[in-house]
């Protein structure tokens, strides 16, 4: 005998209940606890927070933002980028990854195979210069706002002025008894009223405009302030592989010296850009910028070691926006400097400039002994 519909509703329900709270099961254990991971043995699921070490299959972690780590004891699984590499540029670029962050977007590579990732500070978190550059803007903003409203206060007096004269004209149209003289008047009120009804409407349509703008700044002021709270707090950051896989990673240290940063992609074996000896590049030497600018992933542009500038390693290969902690490379593929910013000087074509891979390197010496 069946049992009835309604019977069935309950336990369907009952079940969709269950599965439901199991999966809120696991996403709190891996939230308080650490990562949960599931592996398929026999067509039935098992969950774990240790991995086995020899799974009968592949591993799935269900812990959002965090990398399957090895088992204890065990080789990391060698992280494979389906990117082509048929020259050492294509070898480098493998190795370079797009780094977001609240502020935007950046570039960085990895510089151990333990999953070592290189970028520029400024990626990550607001510097100083950039703070006191984004004040000056916002109080060159305030002066061209509070200018705006001083007009507009001037011009409503006016306004103001204008539509007690007419009611004066008004009034005396009224008054009038002769005739002609009265219709003159009132001819002279409808075309001074006309032309107040147009200015008037062409003041409100300038004052919405301007209240419009004045939130628009408002909200921009209120996003970049919680923009930057954010990225002074954020620990993990998204990166995106050559090959558009994204992973996260953690950061690791802050130079506080440098515009540098040391993020890590914990639990795989990852390619791994090699510096190029001290000294060994010379001026004139062909190199090579790679990055993410304007999200156009793995580009490339090529230029010369131009010199040295107050220790930064200085180049007319094109640096834009989001190249900001992509490798510069020798013709070798072997990293040079860290991309960092792009002066432009009256009339000339812009300089890119990279801080030294050994400057980074000493910089983040304690975290990178085990390379």
């Amino acid at each position: 005998m069946r049992p009835p519909a309604s019977s069935l509703h309950r336990l369907y329900r009952k079940a969709l209940l269950l599965l439901v709270l199991g999966w809120l099961l696991v996403w709190w254990t891996a939230a308080a606890a650490g990562p949960v991971y599931r592996y398929q043995k026999d067509g039935v699921w098992y969950y774990t927070d240790t991995p086995p070490a020899d799974p009968p299959g592949e591993i799935q972690n269900l812990t959002p933002g965090l990398s399957v780590a090895p088992p204890e004891g065990g080789q990391r699984p060698v992280l494979v980028i389906d990117y082509p590499t048929r020259n050492p540029i294509e070898t480098a670029t493998a190795a370079t990854v797009a780094v977001q962050s609240t502020l935007g977007a950046g570039s960085g590579f990895f510089v151990t195979t333990a999953g070592h990732i290189l970028t520029n500070k400024h990626v990550l978190r607001t510097t100083e210069a950039q703070t006191s550059q984004t004040q000056a803007r916002f109080q060159a903003v305030d002066e061209r706002i509070a200018a705006v409203e001083r007009a507009l206060d001037d011009e409503r007096q006016r306004l103001q002025t204008a539509r007690q004269r007419l009611a004066a004209m008004a009034e005396a149209a009224r008054q009038e008894r002769h005739p002609q003289r009265r219709q003159a008047y009132q001819q002279d009120y409808a075309a001074q009223q006309r032309s107040f009804d147009n200015w008037q409407a062409d003041f409100k349509q300038r004052e919405e405009r301007f209240a419009a703008e004045k939130r628009r700044v408002r909200d921009s002021r209120q996003d970049y302030h919680y923009n930057t709270s954010l990225a002074d707090l954020a620990q993990r950051f998204t990166i995106t592989l050559a090959d558009g896989t994204t992973r996260y990673a953690h950061l690791l240290s802050l130079s506080a010296r440098h515009d540098l940063a040391l993020l890590k992609l914990d639990g795989f074996q990852t390619p791994a850009l090699q510096p190029a000896a001290a000294g060994r590049v010379a001026q004139g030497d062909p190199v090579y910028a790679i990055g993410n600018p304007a999200r156009l992933q793995n580009s490339v542009t090529s230029g010369v070691l131009s010199g040295v500038q107050q220790g930064f390693l200085q180049t007319n290969a094109q640096i834009y926006p989001g190249n900001s902690g992509g490798p510069l490379v020798d013709a070798e593929g072997r990293v040079l400097g860290i991309n960092t910013f792009k002066s432009l000087t009256h009339k000339f074509e812009g300089l890119g400039f990279a801080i030294p891979i050994h400057t980074a390197l000493e910089a983040f010496k304690d975290h990178l002994a085990t390379r």
